[in-house]
C-alpha cells in the first residue's frame, strides 16, 4: 500500500475507507470461494501421492531451497536448510522417533514467541542481581527444574538401554543343559 501513496495505521479505515472495506469484501468473498475449491479439488489433490518419488522428492527440494532463499534474499537460509535437512536425515538414520522431536520443536516455538520476551527480560534481572552462573543451580526452585530436566533425559536413556539389552537377550536362545 505504501507503494500506492496510501499509509497503513489506525487511520487507514478512516482515510481510505473504499480500500478497507474492498479488503473485507474480499475476505469474506475468499473463505466460501476456497472452500468450495478444496471441496472439488480433493480427489485432484490426493493424486500427488501417486507420483513417483523419484519425481516428487527433487521437486520439494527446489521449491523448499527457493522459499528459504527467497525469505531474506541471503544464502545463510539456505545452509540452514541444508544444515538441518542433515540433521533430519541423521535422525531418521539412527531410528529417532520423530514424532516427539516435532511436537518438541513446536511447543518451543511456540512458548519461545510467547514468553521468549519475558524469560530474557528475568534473565538479564537474574543475572543483574547476582552475576555468578551458580545461581540457577544454588536456588531452589530454578535447581529443582534443572535437575527434573537432567533426570528425565537420564531416565529416558536408560529405558532405551534397558529396551535394547532385553532385544539382545531375546534374540539368544535358550538351551537347557
Amino acid at each position: 500500500m505504501t507503494i500506492h501513496g496510501i499509509q497503513s495505521g489506525p487511520l487507514f479505515i478512516t482515510q481510505h475507507p473504499d480500500i478497507a472495506y474492498g479488503i473485507y469484501a474480499a475476505y469474506l468473498l475468499a473463505h466460501p470461494l476456497m472452500v468450495l475449491i478444496c471441496l472439488l479439488g480433493t480427489r485432484l489433490f490426493m493424486r500427488v501421492i501417486t507420483v513417483d518419488k523419484a519425481i516428487l522428492i527433487p521437486i520439494v527440494m527446489v521449491l523448499c531451497v527457493i522459499g528459504a532463499y527467497a525469505l531474506n534474499n541471503i544464502m545463510d537460509d539456505v545452509y540452514v536448510l541444508l544444515l538441518f535437512g542433515l540433521v533430519g536425515y541423521a535422525l531418521v538414520k539412527f531410528r529417532f522417533p520423530l514424532a516427539p522431536l516435532i511436537l518438541g520443536l513446536i511447543l518451543g516455538l511456540i512458548l519461545g514467541l510467547i514468553l521468549g520476551d519475558q524469560i530474557e527480560i528475568n534473565l538479564v534481572r537474574a543475572l543483574m542481581t547476582d552475576a555468578d552462573l551458580w545461581l540457577f543451580l544454588t536456588r531452589p526452585i530454578s535447581g529443582a527444574m534443572l535437575g527434573l530436566s537432567v533426570a528425565s533425559v537420564l531416565i529416558a536413556l536408560w529405558q532405551r538401554r534397558r529396551s535394547q539389552q532385553r532385544v539382545v537377550r531375546s534374540d539368544k536362545p535358550d538351551v537347557d543343559f
